[in-house]
């Protein structure tokens, strides 16, 4: 054994962090990068962080995303990850590289906090090793590394529970805060994993005071401690969770059905790829394809694939937990039964429809119905895992081969039989049996070496070198398995046009660029790519192009119910022309002052946008063809004549009203207006139902001309979170800025604070004087104001 326990420390640390650099090194020598979200959407928004904060303006609204989004509300925009805003202060275009090097040091953050954990539970070094393996490399972990807020969520859990595990038993109050600010990292990433993290930190807590000899007494004195990490937590996480409940009240996510998120249950036959990482093709090159349950093989019934499916976390993993573990009853000794139990849950609440856990989870437990994954499950597996072995191989250093109960390893050597073949059975279906049994047999003689390895030492001196000897060769497996597979790497040059465009790429940005520039600063035109292929979804905020579409699952429902830009728009079809919004040349389009839209394919061979004949062809294939529109309304308008509607009625009714040219504007009846603006109108039933009531002028006869032209308004200066216009009014008007309304958005004029008013269903609008005028848009979520009006909302009561 190692001379120290420092010793063993020191070594344990060092060979962590030498496994982590071999993984990591997978991805940088061979020029590839996680594909998929993380660059597409998780990338994207990184990148606008910093140009936002290099620019001087908070990263709290992001105006190149769906027209304009509430940044600050997302979970996925990483405004509440240290680590991310940190670099993003620092560096003004964050490489793909850094990206992904801050996301994967998360692991090893979690890894490292894993061993130092495994010493205080005194754990052989190699123990400590195996578990932090397992936690960075197995299973899901490595198959969704795209899932960029999952992992950094995952990556902190055991430093949690390591400073949780310090402060409790030393009360130490530094140990206490540092587990608060921890453990609202991971709650802050406001998805189900972080959820079920959260959830296990809670059960690790309650463990912690039950198997005190004297529990009452243990919690009275840790009682204060306690209570400064409930109230330190409660104020850490207040405001970015009102704001996120404020964002889902007004998003277009919709309620999940119970069989909806079922379609995401872990199908039982990849209990095979825990024992053979390739049984179901699952570290196939994806030109080949996986057949394992998924879209492809079980349509209309299975929403996952293998990266959502794969369980694989080293063969000796695997024959410890059945061998040791369940066969030798190890699983349930002292100390392990509360991850034992963890195990179970988890693979319970992750098969979703094949027990009856998650259906009663999702209809009783507060927060489950809010997800569509029960499969994400598989991550607390991992977990639970990673622990488990961890024990497990402490036991055998110590204690030699566990004693089998034949009543339990006769049947689990039958189920293990039994599902190999149901899953080589499975592959046949899509002709892959042979595939499916040539990866077993590859594996078989890996089972048959491990047990003679573990089988032969007969001192604690001698188990522990060949513990450490079988930890090596499993670490060596995850890192050749699972690091860099086809599951979670693809060539950087695919998404290298994020960081520096080159051909077709460099020339659609330097087009749009120009264009742009001719325009000048306060026209601000917008533009919408449909079509280009994955990495174009987000790419608009990487190079400040305000694009009204993007890919993101969270929209601000008013709009997207109305102009329907969809979720991906990597190809045309997702595209979608409500009634609405019937193509870009509606009103609606011409309102949100789209000028150009960027395809892949020409404009003719697109049914909705046919009927354009005026258009001008700025760049014509052969990939992509950029086109200038006509007739886009300008940023901002004046108009001198009201009409007052319902606007959340037209929103229901998926329609979109008519005005009476420029001069007219929509005021939704909720908003205060002055009593001289204040007109009269027909209902909103009569509006919603197409007949546009005649506006009542409230200006005298002789003043027809002033209500054609009120007068000019210009942006003077602008940023994503403020926007400043210079107006010049004959008479007085109702300014419209054709951005996003949503709350938290201010507005002054000539410095007074005026209200806020939604004009025409989605836009921001403000009273204005007659005469010159400054008006200045400012987003400020964190104002008193919109704390309190969100607290209002989710306690169900009128502001």
């Amino acid at each position: 054994m190692a001379r120290s326990p420092r010793a063993g420390l020191w070594a344990a640390l060092l060979a962590v962090t030498a496994v982590w650099t071999a993984a990591w090194m997978q991805w940088w020598l061979y020029d590839l990068v996680v594909p998929w979200d993380s660059k597409n959407q998780f990338y994207a928004f990184f990148r606008f962080l910093a140009s936002a904060l290099h620019s001087g303006a908070t990263p709290f609204w992001n105006a190149y995303h769906y027209a304009g989004h509430p940044s600050i509300a997302d979970p996925q925009s990483l405004i509440f990850q240290p680590p991310f805003l940190i670099w993003a202060w620092f560096d003004a275009e964050p490489s793909m590289f850094a990206f992904d090097f801050i996301v994967f040091a998360h692991l090893l953050v979690g890894g490292l906090a894993l061993v130092v954990h495994g010493r205080r539970l005194g754990w052989p070094p190699a123990a400590s090793v195996l578990a932090a393996c397992i936690f960075m490399l197995g299973g899901v972990v490595s198959g969704r590394m795209n899932h960029v807020g999952i992992i950094t969520a995952f990556g902190l859990f055991p430093l949690a529970v390591l400073l949780l595990d310090v402060a409790l038993d030393r009360r130490s109050v530094l140990a206490a805060v540092g587990f608060t600010v921890v453990a609202v990292v991971i709650a802050l990433g406001r998805t189900q994993t972080p959820m079920l993290l959260c959830v296990i930190i809670a059960v690790m807590a309650v463990r912690q005071v039950v198997i005190q000899p004297q529990p009452g007494r243990y919690l009275l004195s840790r009682l204060p401690l306690l209570l400064l990490m409930a109230v330190l937590g409660a104020a850490l996480m207040a405001v970015p969770l009102l704001l996120t409940a404020q964002f889902a009240a007004f998003s277009n996510r919709p309620a999940i059905d119970l069989a909806y998120a079922l379609t995401s249950s872990w199908y039982p036959v990849n209990f095979a790829n825990f024992i053979a990482p390739d049984v179901l093709g699952s570290l196939q090159p994806s030109s080949r394809g996986d057949w394992g349950p998924g879209h492809g093989t079980r349509p209309g019934l299975d929403s996952t694939d293998r990266a959502f499916n794969y369980l694989f976390a080293g063969s000796l993993t695997a024959l410890l937990v059945l061998w040791h573990g369940i066969a030798g009853g190890r699983i349930v000794a002292s100390g392990r039964r509360v991850f034992a139990a963890i195990a179970l849950v988890a693979l319970c609440y992750a098969l979703g429809r094949y027990t009856p856990l998650f259906p009663l989870l999702f209809q009783y437990a507060p927060g489950v119905s809010q997800f569509r994954r029960p499969v994400g499950g598989l991550f607390i597996v991992v977990l639970a895992l990673a622990y488990l072995s961890g024990f497990l191989v402490a036991d055998y250093v110590r204690n030699g081969l566990p004693k089998l109960n034949r009543f339990v390893a006769v049947p689990l050597a039958l189920a293990v039989v039994a599902v190999l073949a149901w899953a080589v059975h499975f592959s046949t279906f899509s002709g892959k049996g042979w595939d499916s049994a040539l990866a077993i047999a590859k594996v078989a003689p890996i089972y048959v070496a491990l047990v003679v390895l573990l089988a032969w030492p007969k001192t604690p001196r001698l188990r522990l070198a060949a513990a450490s000897l079988a930890v090596a060769f499993t670490a060596g497996e995850l890192v050749t398995r699972n690091a860099g597979s086809s599951m979670n790497a693809e060539p950087r040059a695919y998404y290298a046009f994020l960081e520096k465009p080159a051909g077709r790429d460099a020339q659609i940005i330097a087009t749009l660029t120009r264009e742009m520039k001719r325009h000048g600063a306060a026209a601000r035109p917008r533009v919408e790519i449909v079509g280009l292929g994955g990495p174009w979804q987000n790419a608009a905020m990487v190079y400040g192009l305000e694009a009204t579409n993007g890919y993101n699952p969270l929209r601000i429902g008013s709009y997207d119910r109305l102009v329907a830009p969809g979720e991906s728009p990597y190809t045309v079809f997702h595209r979608r022309f409500p009634t609405s919004f019937p193509g870009y040349s509606c009103d609606l389009g011409k309102l949100l002052g789209i000028e150009y839209i960027v395809l892949d394919r020409p404009i003719e061979l697109m049914p909705h946008l046919a009927q354009w004949s005026t258009v001008d062809t700025i760049m014509a294939g052969p990939t992509a063809w950029i086109y200038r529109l006509p007739d886009a309304a300008p940023r901002v308008a004046l108009a001198s004549v009201v009409r007052v509607a319902d606007a959340d009625a037209f929103v229901d009714a998926g329609q979109f009203p008519r005005l009476n040219g420029t001069s007219e504007v929509m005021i939704d009846d909720d908003d205060e207006l002055s009593p001289a603006r204040a007109v009269a109108s027909a209902g909103a039933a009569a509006a919603v139902s197409g007949t546009s009531p005649r506006p009542a002028n409230i200006l005298a006869p002789a003043l027809q001309q002033m209500i054609r032209s009120p007068g000019k308004a210009e942006i003077t200066a602008w940023r994503p979170d403020r926007v400043e216009i210079a107006v010049d009014a004959r008479v007085s008007t109702v300014l419209t800025l054709h951005e996003p309304w949503y709350p938290g958005w201010e507005v002054e004029v000539n410095g007074e604070r005026k209200p806020l008013l939604r004009a025409d269903i989605l836009f921001r609008g403000v009273e204005v004087p007659a005469g010159t005028s400054k008006v200045v848009f400012t987003y400020r979520p964190l104002s008193l104001e919109n704390l309190t009006a969100a607290l209002n909302g989710v306690l169900g009561r009128d502001e």
